[in-house]
């Protein structure tokens, strides 16, 4: 009975665990930032890069580590060939192709998958643009229009979408300057992260098996 209770809250537990969502916020300012939230924890995936400071020293890189690193190169540049070669030997080029055309097909449902359980909650986009001549920023602003309002329709009618801005203004102030802004925040559970990948698993390995036996 209590080996039944174990495994029970060990499952409920699991359970428990993929139903946490996995908050992703990307914003593009000067720079593009994104990080992910799981709870009270954040991971920054990209984030700005601080200035390095130059080293004052003028001393020579050594030609053993540039002989080195031309070794290794080579080294992975004839794995990459033996690979591909070993590939084309045993598949010939049909097979070769056909195997490319199942792991594209694999990498492409995984994407549709996770773009339909993932919600995005708030997407805002704006572009200011700016520039001494009136007339090229009216120009301007009639081209990007013609670019920001159709990609944001579509993507809202194609992605989980719930709000959404799009904002394209001038500023013919001096000295004005071309701005662009986007903020995403968006969300998907763990447990379809996991459906995903383990989808993708077997569908890898069943490829892999009918490559093996062919």
């Amino acid at each position: 009975m209590t080996a039944l209770i174990i495994i029970f809250s060990i499952l409920l537990f699991l359970f428990l665990v993929s139903l946490i969502k996995i908050n992703v916020i990307a914003e593009y300012r000067d720079k593009p930032k994104v990080t992910l939230k799981i709870l009270f924890i954040k991971i920054n995936i990209i984030k700005e890069k601080k200035a390095k400071k130059k080293s004052t020293s003028n001393k020579p890189k050594s030609q053993t580590k540039k002989k080195n690193t031309k070794k290794k190169t080579k080294k992975n540049d004839t794995k990459k060939e033996s690979i591909s070669i070993a590939l084309l030997k045993k598949q010939g080029v049909s097979g070769l192709l056909d195997i490319l055309k199942r792991l594209l097909s694999i990498a492409k449902g995984s994407l549709s998958n996770f773009f339909k359980h993932f919600i995005i909650h708030n997407f805002d986009v704006k572009v200011t643009l700016g520039g001494d001549d009136p007339s090229d920023t009216a120009l301007g602003y009639g081209a990007v229009c013609a670019v920001v309002y159709p990609v944001m329709g579509r993507l809202y009618t194609t992605l989980n979408i719930e709000d959404y801005t799009a904002d394209v203004v001038c500023d013919f102030n001096e000295d004005s300057k071309t701005t662009a802004f986007a903020y995403l925040y968006g969300s998907i559970r763990i447990i379809f992260i996991l459906k995903i990948a383990f989808g993708a698993l077997f569908k890898l390995i069943k490829t892999y098996l009918k490559m093996k036996f062919r």
